[in-house]
């Protein structure tokens, strides 16, 4: 079997580019079904997007990473390709551990990994070579201390809000938005911090976030009315459109003493980009804010570079091995 991987990602692509192509992920799908049918499957997550790819022969997995090319071009402009089972594998191992995300090692990618390779549109050999990527990964993130942290894109933001404020003892946020992002700030409990989860479609998900962090729920089209008072705006609905107009924030500015920070988790983005220019506004999207994940890596570099050090230890077995099995 070879093995091959085609992806976009934040580093190969802005924001921008990626917002188009998340909304272009149904003519990549059925691509996938109608010309790799049982030989591919689709991974994507806030930051990516990736097609894992086996065939028979090695021409084939050429052929099809050049069919590919040139029935989406838009995708393959900004794509990476990895062929044969010793790149993928190692990007597999790499994306376990954490090391491809923005907030290194975060807890978070490896059990959407778990999740999307035990999945029934994944073709066995991809589950195999998954399964043991996730299985190494988890002993490369014990070994390098990475799974002592339990940091996560909520844990980072909160902090760049308390430092905006000044270290204000009682703010309020909204989090609009009731899927894995809400859970993570729904969990944080932040001291002094009044969370309301606005609901784009499930209420009742909106009232069990705000029963676990002990703020209020409330309904997306009730935000206009409490938006002058809030102190920062997170936004991480999966919607394929802006659930925020610009319109809402008209006049924000009057009484305020603090602009409104606004972080948009989303891809594709919640808040119309545009809103940016309002004045009294702060907004970021998951560009942005690479100063703060850049400053959470530099924190733990010695076990970012320790875990990439055990991953080439890895592979470098690996090799050995399937080298022997050749001879």
């Amino acid at each position: 079997m070879y093995f091959y991987l085609i992806g976009v990602d934040y580093k190969s692509s802005t924001i921008d580019t990626r917002e188009k192509l998340y909304r272009n992920r149904k003519a990549i799908s059925g691509f996938c079904a109608s010309h790799l049918p049982h030989e591919a499957a689709l991974l994507t997550t806030c930051n990516r997007i990736e097609i894992y790819g086996l065939t028979k022969y090695a021409d084939d997995a050429l052929g099809h990473i050049a069919a590919f090319s040139e029935r989406l071009p838009e995708f393959s402009k900004y794509a990476y390709v990895k062929y044969g089972e010793a790149e993928v594998f190692h990007h597999a191992l790499r994306l376990g551990v954490g090391l491809e995300s923005q907030l290194k090692g975060e807890p978070q990618i490896l059990a959407q990994l778990e999740a999307w390779s035990s999945g029934d549109r994944v073709p066995l050999p991809i589950k195999v070579l998954w399964d043991r990527a996730i299985t190494l990964a988890r002993k490369i993130r014990v070994a390098s201390k990475l799974n002592e942290d339990n940091d996560n894109i909520a844990t980072i933001v909160l902090e760049d809000i308390r430092r905006r404020l000044g270290g204000r003892r009682k703010y309020e946020i909204v989090i609009v938005g009731t899927g894995k992002i809400a859970e993570l700030f729904s969990g944080s409990r932040p001291i002094g911090a009044h969370l309301l989860f606005a609901a784009h479609k499930n209420y009742q998900k909106a009232q069990m976030l705000a029963m676990n962090s002990g703020g209020d729920a409330l309904f997306l089209k009730d935000l206009p009315g409490i938006i002058a008072r809030t102190d920062a705006l997170i936004c991480a609905t999966s919607s394929p459109h802006h659930v925020i107009e610009k319109d809402i924030f008209n006049n924000l500015a009057v009484g305020r003493e603090y602009p409104l920070y606004i972080y948009d988790l989303a891809i594709p983005r919640d808040v119309e980009p545009t809103s940016g220019r309002v004045n009294g506004i702060f907004l970021n999207n998951l560009d942005s804010l690479r100063y703060l994940f850049y400053r959470y890596n530099k924190s733990k570099q010695e076990r970012i570079e320790l875990a990439s050090d055990l991953i080439g230890d890895v592979l470098k077995i690996h090799q050995e091995l399937a080298h022997g099995k050749d001879h």
